[in-house]
């Protein structure tokens, strides 16, 4: 029966990291003729959107915290934006293993900001990590684009802080929704200035990305209501692998030695810190 459970849970990640994936793929394929700031708008705006109907219909357009969806959504848009344009000028490996650092961040601003303890294995772990960072973004240390990974990077991290300590208290539908639709307003001025007159087709695949970015997080949550996170965390590792063979396929996109090295450091580290946290 367990078996049998965890397959499943194994199934509905694997769609939230295909989806992911595809989602960076299409970011990056609309950034050739769109702005950043106008793929980011679009996607929050299409990704509110086809929540409205599932809201309606369950009649809970109320929230008990209006300020807790603000801060989110200007978070959400901030990191996004950044994340997006990162995909400008870097490959899809490349940021998809910078993000995997994202439980690293998440240690450091719950010890800053919840008071967690951290053990100190895990704080060599931490440095490892950044050693494995500056393997990945070598020679380019202090590109503009590497950087602004690493910002959305911490800045998705303050968000998973946000969501640890009040989750319980809002329903996930009205995260989703608030966050994106706070976000899209976030973008709006700045998506206008920067305005470059979509086709349809751009639309089509925008709407798509609004779509994909709620999926992600409906299957994730269906892989966790079967299987616990640690047992999942090895099998979250197979979407670097997917961006490198989407990258190739569609940009060919292929991976540095040193980029390898350093995706292996950051995945021994965050594998070891899950296994550490729920031993």
């Amino acid at each position: 029966m367990y078996h049998t459970t965890y397959l499943q849970s194994l199934f509905w990640l694997l769609l939230s990291i295909l989806s992911s994936c595809l989602n960076d793929l299409v970011t990056k394929y609309l950034i050739t003729g769109l702005t950043a700031c106008q793929i980011c708008f679009f996607r929050f705006t299409f990704g509110s959107l086809v929540l409205v109907p599932i809201i309606y219909h369950r009649g809970s357009f109320k929230t008990q915290r209006p300020l807790l969806h603000l801060f989110r959504g200007l978070f959400l848009s901030i990191a996004m934006g950044l994340y997006a344009y990162s995909l400008t000028q870097m490959t899809m490996s490349s940021t998809t293993v910078i993000g995997f650092t994202n439980p690293i961040f998440v240690l450091i601003l719950a010890r800053i900001f919840l008071k967690e303890k951290v053990a100190p294995p895990i704080w060599m772990a931490t440095v490892l990590t950044c050693i494995g960072m500056a393997l990945i973004l070598r020679p380019t240390m202090y590109n503009s684009a590497a950087l602004s990974c690493i910002l959305a990077t911490v800045i998705f991290a303050s968000l998973d802080i946000i969501n640890k300590k009040y989750i319980a208290q809002e329903p996930i539908l009205s995260m989703l929704f608030f966050s994106n639709l706070v976000a899209s307003c976030c973008m709006l001025p700045v998506a206008y200035y920067y305005w470059k007159t979509p086709t349809l087709f751009e639309l089509c695949f925008s709407s798509v990305l609004g779509i994909g970015s709620n999926l992600i997080l409906y299957f994730l949550l269906k892989a966790l209501e079967r299987s616990d996170a640690a047992s999942l965390a090895p099998m979250k590792y197979t979407e670097w692998v997917t961006s490198i063979l989407l990258g190739y396929l569609f940009f060919k996109e292929w991976p540095t030695f040193s980029t390898c090295l350093g995706a292996g450091i950051i995945i021994f580290c965050t594998c070891f810190i899950v296994y550490y946290q729920n031993r």
